[in-house]
């Protein structure tokens, strides 16, 4: 929770800032991205492992909507992002760990790394948004179980330990300009049990072809996670929790180990 604290500012210079600082502190070497793009400059932060075309890039977005600490969205995000540094910083696999800019106005931020790493140089992506927050991990996974590009991370072994939930739509977010690229993505988040059993009703909808109606984007609004974010009734320090993140974490970083040694954080 220590690193959640430090990021979660409602300044933007000071969740950039805090995110630099640890980075430092860990001695992990990383990249400041400046970019121009539609009239913005968002400023991405890389650490790059073993650059090479086959990388795995593993996004979270450190920016937040205006006046908001941005807790859940999205430090806590940010956070396991860290610690997933710090343990895999002597990995032989080719990892970009990227703090995203801009993702809540436009996703300017995940453009301009798309486009200043370039398509040919990305394997895949995943996207972690909102996972300080309930008990089950959650994962839009884009057909792309048991994909090669993913290692073991996506394999259906991998996911049935840690009792993924797997579904076909998560809400936007920065892995849709990967999508947008071709690049093979997933997103994944942490829910509520009654916010995942929506979800699910909403990909059986999608499936049999029909419209959401007026009752379900109402039921939406209405979503538990929906109350961490945008200055809403949980959009505070306090609704993260420590479990949620370690519980997401352990799953990510399994998945990228060939043996384990270090479970939580």
């Amino acid at each position: 929770m220590n690193y959640v604290t430090r990021i979660a500012k409602v300044d933007q210079n000071e969740r950039k800032n805090a995110i630099v600082e640890i980075l430092q502190e860990l001695r992990l070497p990383y990249i400041r991205q400046n970019a121009v793009f539609d009239d913005y400059s968002p400023e991405n932060i890389i650490v790059s492992l073993n650059p090479s075309p086959s990388r795995l890039v593993i996004g979270a977005h450190w920016d937040s909507v205006k006046e908001s600490t941005g807790a859940n969205d999205n430090a806590a995000a940010c956070a396991i992002l860290l610690h997933l540094a710090d343990a895999l910083r002597d990995t032989d696999k080719s990892i970009d760990f990227v703090f995203f800019d801009r993702e809540e106005y436009g996703g300017h931020g995940s453009r301009a790394y798309v486009q200043w790493v370039g398509r040919e140089n990305m394997a895949a992506m995943v996207n972690m948004d909102v996972c300080g927050y309930g008990d089950e991990i959650t994962m839009a996974a884009k057909g792309n179980v048991n994909s090669p590009a993913f290692g073991k991370l996506l394999s259906e072994k991998h996911l049935e330990a840690h009792a993924v939930n797997v579904l076909k739509f998560l809400p936007h977010g920065d892995d849709d300009r990967f999508e947008e690229a071709g690049v093979p993505n997933i997103s994944v988040c942490m829910l509520s049990k009654s916010d995942l059993d929506f979800f699910h009703r909403m990909d059986e909808k999608r499936a049999a072809g029909e419209e959401l109606s007026a009752e379900d984007n109402a039921a939406f609004m209405a979503l538990d996670i929906l109350a961490t974010m945008h200055l809403r009734a949980k959009d505070h320090l306090e609704t993260v929790s420590q479990k949620s993140m370690d519980i997401l974490y352990r799953f990510v970083y399994e998945g990228l180990c060939d043996s384990v040694e270090k479970s939580d954080i």
